[in-house]
């Protein structure tokens, strides 16, 4: 069992740079005292790399770090033989005759594993720990070498389900890991985070910002008329956009305009005039209140 003690729990919320995610942080904090392999998900930009990041640098004991892409294997997770094992070089072939991938290295090497955006990579390229992830042997065929999983090994993993460019994941692959949900953080959390990234900005500036960034999350979820809503990291880059633009004398209402268009075209489809034209009339509609 990994030592996590329950005074562990409130220095790791209080020193992390994400705020309003206390339930996400116990949540993944309690399943890796129990052993478990943590799968954190939830709409973009909600700080789910950033808590799985914080979590491991607090774990103190190191961590190999990779992000799922569409391309990625059972050779880049597990390992294989290398494509020079071939070659006709026998110095050479015997040099290269195999690659450990990032698990099989994070566990030689004592250190913890975390893998962003999970549902990049399709469930197949994660088929070599399936055994691992539910009974602690890692089989390296390659080598003919099985490898056990330390007692205080830490798995974490980041995933944005049904996001476009996703994998779904299988059953079986979600069954080894505990999915834990980052959502948007309430409103006066939000608030406070825009007060602190745009000390000058006015309140006034700061509601439109958040009304319009729930406005489009309530469009996303409850009309699906737009295929995301603004995340956290959104209305901070609005927020940081419009008070500088504020400084230079631009006037605010175009200030919110033009952040909200940039910001709007981030979550509409850019291949839907219809979802492109509800956002930027969203923005007009919420510029003219200012």
């Amino acid at each position: 069992m990994i030592t996590i003690e329950r005074s562990d729990y409130a220095k790791i919320i209080e020193t992390s740079e994400i705020k309003g995610q206390d339930d996400a942080y116990l949540k993944s904090l309690r399943y890796i005292k129990l052993g478990y392999p943590v799968l954190l998900f939830g709409p973009p930009g909600c700080g789910k790399t950033s808590i799985a990041r914080h979590i491991l640098d607090y774990l103190n004991r190191g961590y190999l770090e990779i992000e799922a892409t569409e391309g990625m294997t059972e050779y880049q997770i597990v390992g294989g033989f290398h494509p020079l094992s071939m070659s006709g070089d026998p110095g050479v072939a015997q040099k290269y005759l195999h690659k450990d991938g990032i698990v099989t290295r994070a566990i030689q090497e004592g250190k913890n594993l975390f893998i962003d955006e999970f549902t990049r990579a399709p469930s197949s390229a994660y088929s070599g720990i399936f055994l691992l992830l539910s009974h602690g042997r890692l089989v390296l065929e390659y080598k003919e070498e099985v490898l056990d999983k330390p007692d205080d090994w830490v798995v974490l993993a980041t995933a944005n389900f049904g996001d476009e460019g996703t994998y779904r994941i299988s059953s079986a692959l979600k069954r080894r890991f505990i999915p834990v949900h980052v959502g948007y953080p309430q409103r006066y959390v939000e608030e406070k985070v825009l007060k602190g990234a745009a000390p000058h900005l006015s309140s006034g500036m700061i509601n439109a910002i958040l009304e319009f960034a729930e406005e489009t999350r309530r469009m996303n979820k409850e009309e699906s008329t737009l295929p995301q809503g603004i995340s956290t990291d959104g209305i901070i880059k609005m927020a940081r956009y419009c008070d500088l633009l504020i400084g230079e004398g631009v006037a605010e209402k175009t200030a919110f305009s033009d952040a909200a268009f940039h910001q709007g075209m981030v979550i509409a489809d850019e291949t839907d005039q219809v979802s492109i034209q509800l956002v930027n009339e969203l923005a007009l509609k919420m510029a003219s209140n200012l």
